[in-house]
């Protein structure tokens, strides 16, 4: 896992740039805060994460104009809205993600080493599937992840290994010889079951994994979303992959930069109102151009 240092903007422009295309990042306040979800963090048990999510159903109608039959976008709207899920927030735009990390308050006093986690998305997903596809289930028919290692003809490369197929795979999670996981294992019972064809679950992920999602919130499309979903059991991102180079990044900001590197994403149209694009959004702009906070 690599590191390195920016004092400003122009710094950190010029560092994303020379990087691999196609990276997610992540802001954060501290790099002791862990990359690991609200679910496990709070340790919440299966119990808890199902009476979450049935209550999120009962009740969410209210405030939507139509109700949502995918089981993954009403998971990302309960991840955009607050609640405790296995879904982790990341970024494509390193902008964002940088905005994120200089506003995000802390209450630590030692050690508070703001900065952006950068992510290969593609090189996580074929150290655990063997091929670099980064899914995206909202969007798909049979959400699965197959073993295209034992593909005569795989439809992608593939690089002969993956830790998920390591583990024993129930058999009715074989296909014409072909193992595969389906993703909608990842989710809380009461969601799962909005599926029609789900029942019972057969078997639980022991990895995390980079992931797609759609949504009709604006503010997801603003802060240009991604996430990595998780299992119950694997520890954080940054522990998983400390010996693994190139998956896994972390650019730490400079003490005593943070107004000035506010100031100047400002300028390039990077602040609180194009990220939330609300009304409160917006007041809280014209406050801040206007120096009243």
């Amino acid at each position: 896992m690599g590191s390195a240092r920016i004092s400003s903007l122009g710094e950190y422009v010029n560092l994303v740039s020379g990087l691999e295309n196609d990276l997610w990042f992540r802001g954060v306040a501290s790099i002791d805060f862990k990359l690991t979800p609200q679910v496990q963090w709070m340790n919440l048990d299966a119990e808890t994460e199902g009476n979450i999510a049935y209550r999120f159903l009962r009740d969410y109608g209210k405030y939507v104009e139509n109700d949502e039959t995918n089981p993954w976008k009403v998971y990302a709207l309960m991840q955009h809205h607050g609640l405790p899920t296995r879904l982790l927030d990341w970024s494509r735009s390193p902008l964002v993600a940088l905005y994120f990390a200089l506003t995000q308050k802390t209450d630590l006093k030692n050690n508070p080493r703001k900065g952006v986690w950068v992510l290969d998305p593609h090189l996580m997903n074929e150290f655990y599937t063997g091929s670099d596809l980064v899914y995206c289930p909202s969007q798909m028919g049979l959400r699965r992840v197959y073993n295209l290692n034992k593909v005569e003809n795989p439809p992608y490369k593939t690089n002969g290994k993956g830790k998920l197929w390591e583990s024993q795979i129930p058999k009715q999670h074989i296909e014409n010889k072909i193992p595969f996981q389906p993703l909608d294992e990842y989710l809380p019972y009461p969601l799962y079951i909005l599926e029609p064809n789900n029942t019972l679950k057969a078997t639980e992920w022991n990895s995390p994994l980079a992931i797609e999602a759609t949504s009709n919130a604006g503010r997801m499309d603003s802060q240009h979303s991604a996430f990595t979903i998780h299992d119950e059991t694997s520890p954080p991102l940054e522990i998983l992959f400390k010996e693994h180079k190139g998956i896994l990044r972390f650019i730490e900001i400079a003490p005593n930069k943070t107004q000035d590197m506010l100031e100047h994403l400002r300028r390039a149209g990077i602040h609180h109102e194009s990220i939330f694009r609300d009304l409160d959004s917006l007041c809280k702009r014209i406050k801040d151009e206007l120096h009243l906070t």
